[in-house]
């Protein structure tokens, strides 16, 4: 009986040209799922774990949805629709368009470390298409990006890079992980990849929740994450041709100014990897999205992610694992048709309460941006550990050169270390937030078998001078 309601409602919903409310629908098995899927209508998000899917439905059609399928959960309004009388701000508590652009202007005018926001191209509409770089390196520093806004009615996206700004700015020469990343690193961030539909979806007069860019010459836009040219066009399931469906992909690929000019971009600064950030539902996704396969690098996309959502426990793995395939994305086209080595990108969905469920409330939005602080910090830790950043650190002490060298034996879990210099140090373990966690003596340091997986730093200080080096446990 579940299955053939379901049926029913869809075959009703594509017809439907706009959706204005969100409608969680249990389902109870991956058949279920895939059915919805296969219909071609929107899904908004979902969860295979937790058996539900979220279905944009026009207004019209809310009532008789929710009385034929009685298991439905209508979700509230500010979910799904930026309401004009949340207006104390642009868009509520998320950052607007003119807000960004303040932002970005303001970090970089109070310091020296962050570039003025410079345009890599420009939007459908003629607006430029910025990024931003945060850096205390040299220019042969590798790069890692990070993006938001691509699909235009997910602000949490948006939140969470602007909190990592805040907190790389702020924390550089505070905190050790903050000093080690911008000292090795030049952090990248494309704020708002699609300004044009950003724009659009300031409520004015009505709230809107425009996904796709503003390119309405066939339809009403095109989903740029559909557009990328790695797969694209590989299905109709995992994008669509139709210009009216929320994953239109567009006439070919890169059709789009905006995924041209990102993807020239980004294959000219060559970036180890990074994150392509999303709303909603909790996830953190790797390639190959397009026929949910693995790629050559899945241990280490499977590792890392279990890595980084310990915290905050998000799902992860491939779209197709989590919640569909999906075809010419940017996280597939990061991995797979870039013109160098292979770029290590994952998609976090933030796990926010639909597209603008924040709006009126800054407790989430605090949350969501700790719980992908914390991801943003191991990723660019695991990142510059691949690059063969130098091991060995240095610091000068009453006239000689202090060295702290280490040393590991993995089968008895100790960590060794000799201290070089003209005074007694004393040592110190220290995990990425800075915290103490141990003070080893004698030259060896048995690893705490509880002690969990992940990257420190050992410290050696003697008087105003200090030295640290960075290591991993990994069982």
């Amino acid at each position: 009986m579940r299955k053939s309601i379901v049926v029913a409602l869809l075959l009703v919903l594509p017809m439907v040209m706009s959706a204005d409310r969100l409608i969680r629908i249990p389902m109870q098995t991956d058949a279920d799922f895939t059915l919805v899927r296969d219909m071609g209508y929107e899904i908004a998000s979902g969860s295979r774990v937790d058996g539900f899917v979220d279905i944009l439905v026009n207004q019209r059609f809310v009532e008789e949805t929710m009385r034929e399928y009685p298991g439905a959960r209508l979700l509230p309004l500010e979910w799904s629709e930026l309401v004009p009388t949340d207006s104390r701000n642009e868009m509520g508590y998320y950052y607007g368009p003119n807000e960004n652009a303040l932002f970005w202007a303001e970090l970089a005018e109070n310091n020296d470390m962050v570039d003025t926001p410079t345009s890599y191209g420009t939007s459908y509409e003629g607006r430029d298409l910025n990024f931003v770089r945060i850096t205390k390196a040299g220019p042969d520093a590798p790069a890692i990006l990070f993006t938001a806004l691509t699909h235009a009615r997910e602000p949490g996206s948006n939140s969470v890079i602007i909190d990592w700004a805040q907190w790389l700015t702020t924390e550089y020469g505070n905190d050790t992980m903050a000093t080690f990343i911008l000292d090795n690193a030049q952090i990248y961030i494309i704020p708002i990849v699609n300004p044009d539909g950003y724009v659009y979806n300031v409520p004015d007069p009505q709230g809107r929740d425009q996904r796709k860019n503003m390119n309405w010459t066939l339809g009403n836009g095109v989903d740029l994450n559909r557009n990328y040219s790695y797969m694209w066009g590989y299905d109709e399931s995992g994008s669509s041709s139709s210009p009216s469906a929320a994953t239109y992909r567009g006439t070919a690929a890169l059709s789009e100014p905006e995924t041209l000019a990102e993807t020239q971009w980004i294959d000219s600064i060559e970036p180890l990897g990074g994150f392509h950030y999303h709303t909603w539902g909790g996830y953190l996704i790797y390639p190959y999205g397009f026929n949910n396969s693995p790629t050559p690098h899945q241990s280490t996309f499977q590792s890392w992610a279990a890595q980084m959502t310990a915290q905050n426990g998000y799902e992860y793995g491939r779209c197709g694992e989590v919640l569909y395939d999906v075809n010419g994305d940017a996280v597939d086209w990061s991995y797979g048709a870039s013109t160098h080595d292979p770029m290590l990108f994952f998609t976090p969905e933030v796990d926010d309460n639909g597209f603008w469920g924040s709006q009126n409330d800054t407790s989430l939005i605090v949350n969501n941006n700790l719980e992908c602080r914390y991801m943003n910090k191991i990723l660019c830790m695991n990142l510059l550990s691949m690059t063969g950043v130098e091991e060995g650190t240095y610091a000068q002490c009453e006239g000689s050169v202090m060295e702290l060298t280490l040393g590991s034996n993995p089968v008895s879990a100790v960590l060794s270390y000799t201290v070089t210099g003209a005074v007694p140090a004393s040592m110190s373990v220290l995990d990425v937030a800075g915290r103490v966690v141990a003070t080893p003596e004698g030259g060896n340091w048995v690893v705490p078998g509880d002690m969990q997986n992940g990257i420190y730093f050992i410290l050696a200080e003697n008087g105003n001078e200090s030295v640290s080096q960075r290591f991993t446990i990994l069982r």
